[in-house]
């Protein structure tokens, strides 16, 4: 009862205290611009895909370390599996895989992460690693919901997590730190510097994250160091070069299933990225010539060691040549796979192992957008696919937005998305198979936005169908049991969000999505409600925040019944002066049993405090 009611409050009392501070009114940004959903700036309302937005600001105020758990309240249909308060883990039953529409997958391979427009997974699994994202190096994010493979390629079935790296435009030195300590013995601390002088511009960050864990009855300490450069030039007004490089080095320990508990499944990942940018603009035309190479060395205490790299140029230019129109044509290279090794298994598992494994991929497309008048959007392109392995396959879209007047815009689109079979899915272990077709899957959305009371309440609604097919599944009922392109699945149903800003010291935003999926899907809610409000008076704010879900599968076993919890949050900030600020943060206030996979259970209350400055 006690927690209902911690829950109703929290829900509730932005909207009192937003009525109370009525008189500090402000509007929104009813008209933002994303380069997501196209390859070109472009203001949001006439880009027919769903596109979310988490800016610099919300990153900071949610004062998470990590990029990925600052999504989860501001993205409808969202999920993000945790492990423990800090650290996600790679490997089998680690944490991080992302869910949008209920669309993941285990290894978590089609939902894209990318950074800066360029697509970053695992090698071998092609999956994205969770605690390379640090919110240091993040200007904004930008998340399409649903198929995004037109644009960005294999992996973007259930949408597309574009990570924009920070901007210095000021002249000199300027940076910002973080340091707190809390339960289980966890450090959360940051560092970030940037320095510009005229068109040279540099900036640096260094992140530690470490807990000793809440498990008693297993090890579950996790530890990451990441590092993070990026230089840059303007050579002219028309063409910028920069430069990055990113590190993470962590040290995790999987606890196991509660059933049986691991003391020493020690699993130690180096990840690194170093890429390399060229933009250009000239009026009528732009683009950009972008060159990634993403490496890791992964090293298991139960025998498994890999090293795989993903490295790929991307070239795209828009050509803004007739009246209302906007042309990209673009080209996309890459080469990924790796070497695996495991001498803890017996010969007829190691199959693959051992052996270097490549596979290249290289894609061309073109995507028109053609505005009929002022208020009508139409895009529509098709991308064609090259791959060494299973040859060639075409993924066409469309779409379109009205503005039906100012306050109110429809938009709907349809797209073909696919997923590459991995090094994994195609030669490692008994059950890869060499003749494996991409997955694919079609994905249909129909929204609305309106705009209200004086532009201070904004509400999005959408309602989403896709239907997967080709899926790689292995049925252990054959002899012998291997990978086949058989599986299949439809999903379909409506998320909303309702965003709140009566002033400048109020916000609140809620996002709703109801999902009707078939019943073995793991991370993927029927029923997933966020909350979270932003207000401020004097040198105090608080962020209060609930998520709440009904019909989570945590198993496989469909025998097993699905589970419905409610767990909230609070984070109390106070102004010491004008650079330096304090802060504690509560976690699962509610002290919530739940768990979000079969077997690990999540922690109960746990609170973290510190400060953090601007220099």
């Amino acid at each position: 009862m006690k927690a209902n009611l911690l829950i109703l409050l929290l829900l509730v009392l932005p909207f009192y205290w937003g009525q109370a501070q009525e008189s500090d009114s402000i509007q929104m940004d009813l008209d933002p611009v994303v380069v997501t959903g196209t390859r070109q700036e472009m203001p949001l309302r006439k880009v027919a895909a769903a596109v979310s937005i988490v800016d610099r600001t919300d990153l900071e105020r949610s004062g998470e370390l990590n990029v990925l758990p600052a999504l989860v309240q501001r993205i409808p249909g969202f999920f993000l599996n945790d492990r423990g308060t800090t650290g996600f883990g790679v490997g089998p039953n680690s944490g991080g895989n992302i869910s949008i529409r209920g669309i993941s997958g285990s290894p978590n391979s089609r939902v894209l992460v990318l950074i800066d427009g360029q697509p970053q997974y695992m090698g071998i699994f092609a999956h994205p690693i969770a605690d390379s994202y640090m919110a240091s190096d993040i200007e904004r994010v930008e998340v399409q919901r649903g198929a995004a493979s037109l644009l960005y390629g294999s992996n973007a079935m259930g949408g597309a997590i574009n990570l924009i790296t920070r901007k210095t435009h000021r002249d000199g030195w300027h940076g910002n730190g973080s340091i707190g300590y809390g339960s289980y013995g966890t450090l959360l601390a940051s560092a970030h510097a940037a320095y510009r002088s005229g068109s040279f511009f540099s900036m640096v960050s260094l992140n530690r994250n470490q807990t000793e864990g809440f498990r008693k009855d297993a090890a579950d300490r996790f530890a990451n160091t990441a590092f993070y450069w990026k230089t840059g030039y303007e050579l002219n007004e028309t063409y910028r070069i920069s430069a990055e490089l990113q590190l993470s080095d962590a040290d995790y320990f999987q606890p196991g299933p509660i059933s049986a508990p691991l003391l020493n499944d020690r699993r130690e990942f180096l990840r690194g990225r170093v890429a390399t940018s060229l933009q250009n603009s000239h009026g009528r035309t732009s683009g950009a010539l972008l060159l990634y190479h993403n490496f890791g060395d992964h090293r298991f205490e139960t025998g498994f060691e890999s090293k795989d790299q993903n490295q790929g140029v991307t070239f795209y230019q828009n050509l803004d040549l007739l009246p209302k129109q906007l042309v990209t044509v673009g080209v996309d290279y890459k080469r990924f796979g790796g070497t695996a090794f495991n001498e803890s298994l017996p010969p007829p598992a190691r199959m693959g192992l051992g052996d270097a494994h490549w596979i290249t991929e290289t894609d061309v497309y073109i995507h028109v957008q053609q505005s009929l008048g002022e208020r009508i959007h139409l895009n529509a392109g098709i991308r064609q696919v090259a791959n060494s392995q299973f040859g060639g396959a075409t993924l066409p879209g469309f779409g379109a937005s009205w503005e039906l007047r100012p306050s109110t815009i429809v938009k709907a689109s349809s797209a073909k998305a696919f997923r590459s079979p991995s090094v994994v899915d195609l030669f490692l272990f008994p059950v890869s198979n060499d003749a494996l077709r991409p997955e694919e899957l079609w994905s249909h959305e129909l929204g609305l936005v309106q705009e209200l009371l004086d532009q201070k309440l904004s509400l999005e609604a959408n309602l989403f169908y896709s239907k997967g097919s080709n899926l790689i599944v292995v049925n252990p009922m054959e002899t012998p049991p291997r990978g086949q392109n058989t599986g299949s699945f439809r999903n379909r149903g409506v998320e909303s969000q309702l965003k709140f800003a009566p002033n400048k010291l109020t916000e609140w935003i809620v996002n709703y999505c109801f999902l009707d999926r078939p019943a073995n899907i793991l991370f993927a809610p029927r029923h997933h409600i966020t909350s979270q409000a932003y207000f401020s008076f004097g040198n105090i704010t608080l962020l209060p925040s609930v998520q709440y879900l009904v019909g989570l599968t945590i198993s496989p076993d469909q025998t097993l019944p699905e589970v419905s919890y409610a767990v909230a949050n609070l984070r109390v900030s106070y102004q010491i002066t004008s650079n330096i600020q304090a802060y504690l943060s509560g976690n699962n206030l509610t002290d919530t049993t739940y768990e979000v996979e079969q077997g690990y259970p999540m922690q109960g209350i746990n609170v973290i405090s510190g400060i953090q400055f601007k220099l």
